[in-house]
C-alpha cells in the first residue's frame, strides 16, 4: 500500500516540493496550494483524513494550523530552515548586486543556529538583524521590522522566507530575496513522514484486547451467585459488549464468570471509543446494578496483549468513578477517567532509582504511580495522607511505603505538616534529589 503525503503550501513552494517529490515513486503526493494562510483552514478541514502525512511548506503555515488546532504534531512536519540556505541566497544577491553586503536582516531562524554558522566560517565581519519565528504574532510585523532597519541604513539588503513580506517589501524597492527550503532539507522531510507514516500503519495494526471484569455480588451465598438472575446480568451485559464489538470490528468471548474479552486491532479505537466504553461502563451499572472494570492491552501479538490486560486489572483499585486502564506494548501504563488522564511506567523508572529499588520491598510500579501523581498534582512534598489517596490504599500502607522509601534514600523528610487536630503532626517527605 502507498504512502499518501499532502503538500501545503503557497503555489510555488508547493511546486518546488513536488519536484523534489518525483524522486519517491512509493508516495503519492496531493499538493494543495493557496493564495491565503486562511486557506489553510479549509483545505485541511475537507482533506485532513484522505492522506497519512502532512508536509507543510514552511514554519508559518505550520504554525498556524497547529495553534488552531488543524492538525497535531504526529500528522504533520515541515523543512526546517538552515544557516547554509540564508547564505546561499546572500550569494546570489551579490552577485546580481555585484556587491558584496555586510549589512543583512533575517527571520524565522534561530540566533543560535546563525551565529554557529558564522563562527565556523569566520564571517563575523557579517552584521545581522534578526527576527526569531517565535517573536512573531503577525507578517506585518516581520515588514515594519525589515523597512525600519532598511530606512535606518541598519541593513543593506533583507533575506526573508514569507512570501507576504517578500512581496510587501519588493512593493517598496527595499532590495529584498527569499530563502526557500534546500534540496536535502526538503528530502530529509519526505523521507521522515513516509517512515512516520509506515510506523502508524505498524501500530495500528497491532492487536488490542479489551478486558470487561464485571464484579458479581461475592455476599451472596453460592446457590445465589449461580442463579438465573445472574445468568440473564451476564447476557445483558454480553449484549452491551457485542454492541460496542460492533462498531470497533472486534469479536466477543467469555473466559469465565464475568470476565469477558473483546479482540480488535489499536486502529479501531480512538478517544470516540473511549468515550463508549466509559458509556458502557455506566450502562452495566445502570440495567444490571453491577460494577465494572475495563482493562485495555495492547501488543504486537494476542499473547501480549492478553498479558498486559491482566497487568492492568492487577493495578486496577476499587473507584467511585468509572475507569480504563490501558496497558501498552512496552508495559506503560495509562489511567483513564472521564476528566482526567494519569499515565506512569512499569518498568524504566531511571537507573540511579533501579538500583535503589533493588534494595527496597517495593514494586517498581509504585514508585512510578507516586512519581507521576506528584507531578501531576505539581506537588514538591507529600505525606502518607496524600500517599494513601493517591494509590487508594490505607493511611498505615502509606507510611509503610515512605519509610522503605526513605530507607532506601528515595525520599527523604521535608519537614512536618499541622493537621489542626490533637496528634502529632504529619511528616512531609520530598524526593532525594540526585548529584
Amino acid at each position: 500500500m502507498k504512502t499518501k503525503i499532502g503538500v501545503i503550501g503557497p503555489k510555488d513552494s508547493v511546486e518546488q516540493i513536488m519536484y523534489v517529490a518525483e524522486e519517491f515513486e512509493q508516495i503519492t503526493f496531493y499538493p494543495f496550494a493557496y493564495e491565503k494562510l486562511s486557506d489553510v483552514t479549509d483545505i485541511l478541514k475537507e482533506h485532513r483524513h484522505e492522506v497519512d502525512q502532512w508536509f507543510f511548506s514552511g514554519v508559518l503555515n505550520h504554525t498556524f494550523a497547529i495553534e488552531n488546532g488543524l492538525i497535531t504534531e504526529e500528522e504533520s512536519a515541515y523543512p526546517p530552515l538552515h544557516g547554509s540556505s540564508f547564505f546561499g541566497i546572500l550569494l546570489e544577491a551579490q552577485l546580481k548586486a555585484n556587491h558584496v553586503y555586510r549589512k543583512v536582516s533575517i527571520d524565522t531562524i534561530a540566533n543560535e543556529e546563525f551565529d554557529k554558522i558564522l563562527s565556523y566560517y569566520q564571517l563575523d565581519a557579517l552584521e545581522y538583524e534578526n527576527f526569531p519565528f517565535e517573536k512573531v504574532r503577525h507578517t506585518d510585523e516581520l515588514t515594519d521590522f525589515h523597512s525600519q532597519l532598511y530606512e535606518q541604513g541598519k541593513t543593506e539588503v533583507v533575506i526573508t522566507s514569507i512570501k507576504s513580506v517578500y512581496k510587501e517589501l519588493k512593493e517598496k524597492n527595499i532590495p529584498v530575496f527569499r530563502v526557500t527550503p534546500s534540496y536535502l532539507s526538503i528530502k530529509m522531510i519526505i523521507q521522515f513522514l513516509e517512515e512516520r507514516a509506515h510506523s502508524k500503519h505498524f501500530r495500528n495494526s497491532q492487536v488490542a484486547i479489551i478486558g470487561c471484569r464485571v464484579e458479581m455480588n461475592a455476599s451472596h451465598s453460592e446457590e445465589n451467585y449461580y442463579s438465573f438472575k445472574t445468568k440473564y446480568q451476564e447476557l445483558d451485559v454480553r449484549r452491551q459488549l457485542l454492541t460496542f464489538a460492533e462498531k470497533t470490528n472486534g469479536s466477543v468471548m467469555q473466559l469465565g464468570d464475568g470476565l469477558f474479552f473483546i479482540f480488535t486491532t489499536r486502529g479501531e479505537l480512538s478517544e470516540e471509543s473511549e468515550a463508549d466504553l466509559f458509556t458502557l461502563i455506566e450502562d452495566i451499572r445502570l440495567q444490571t446494578s453491577l460494577s465494572a472494570r475495563v482493562s485495555i492491552g495492547f501488543g504486537e501479538t494476542v499473547s501480549q496483549a492478553e498479558n498486559h490486560v491482566r497487568i492492568g486489572f492487577r493495578h486496577i483499585k476499587e473507584e467511585q468513578e468509572p475507569l480504563l486502564l490501558i496497558v501498552d506494548e512496552d508495559q506503560s501504563i495509562s489511567l483513564k477517567q472521564q476528566q482526567k488522564t494519569l499515565s506512569y511506567h512499569t518498568t524504566e523508572i531511571g537507573h540511579a532509582l533501579q538500583n535503589k529499588m533493588k534494595e527496597a520491598n517495593l514494586s517498581p510500579g509504585v514508585i512510578s504511580k507516586l512519581l507521576a501523581y506528584s507531578k501531576q498534582y505539581h506537588r514538591d512534598h507529600f505525606s502518607s495522607q496524600d500517599l494513601s489517596r493517591w494509590l487508594k490504599s490505607t493511611e498505615r500502607n502509606g507510611r509503610r511505603i515512605l519509610s522503605e522509601l526513605e530507607r532506601v534514600h528515595i525520599v527523604e523528610q521535608a519537614g512536618e505538616r499541622q493537621s489542626g487536630e490533637r496528634g502529632r503532626p504529619r511528616k512531609v517527605y520530598r524526593f532525594v534529589k540526585e548529584d
